[in-house]
């Protein structure tokens, strides 16, 4: 921008608002009152055209892509870069990255839901955890404990050891996993219906 364009690009932006707001004081000291409402009347006109103008200069700087403002139009003066661009070094490392990352959380995202985890826990817990063979009737402890959650058996069943489970526990375990073994002993279940409630008899004698 030169000198000139400064000037009065601050006059118009700073100084034309400023006449307009302090209109009476200006009248009044230049001595114009008496036609104050003609000057009114001109700068409403005036600014009706100068928004018409505004609106034509933006929809054509959005087709051109030059002159954002009216003002900048009039005065000419258009935004440039204050050094010259140099070829730039497109670097494809950050865009490679993000697809990569996209494409492993696809995939992570249809392999997921094929894959049974409690099979999978099922599976390690028989080769991880100790089993207890030694106990083979059922006694206090046995009767008071679910095999799986530790917790008081609700509606009890058995699957032919010397272990209980809670309904939910034994069954949900077995329909998610058909090899499904009893995970104190390691005694397994052929067919679902080994599953069974638990039958005691009471002697009273």
């Amino acid at each position: 921008m030169t000198q000139r364009q400064r000037i009065l690009y601050a006059a118009i932006l700073i100084g034309l608002p400023w006449i307009k707001e302090r209109l009476s004081d200006v009248l009044k000291v230049i001595g114009l009152m008496e036609i104050r409402s003609k000057i009114e009347k001109l700068i409403e006109w005036t600014d009706i055209s100068l928004k018409i103008a505004a609106l034509v200069n933006f929809l054509v700087f959005l087709q051109k892509g030059v002159y954002h403002s009216l003002v900048e139009r009039v005065l000419g003066i258009q935004p440039v870069f204050p050094d010259k661009q140099g070829i730039r070094q497109v670097s494809f490392e950050f865009m490679t990255r993000e697809l990569l990352w996209h494409g492993f959380s696809e995939l992570l995202f249809f392999v997921l839901p094929l894959v049974n985890f409690q099979r999978v826990k099922n599976y390690l817990s028989r080769k991880v955890l100790p089993k207890d063979m030694s106990s083979q009737s059922t006694s206090k402890r046995n009767l008071t404990e679910c095999g799986i959650c530790g917790e008081w058996p609700t509606n009890p069943q058995e699957i032919g050891c010397a272990h209980v489970f809670c309904y939910y526990c034994i069954q949900s375990n077995y329909k998610a996993d058909p090899g499904y073994c009893c995970p104190l002993c390691g005694i397994n279940i052929p067919d679902p219906s080994i599953i069974q409630h638990l039958k005691m008899d009471i002697n009273l004698t």
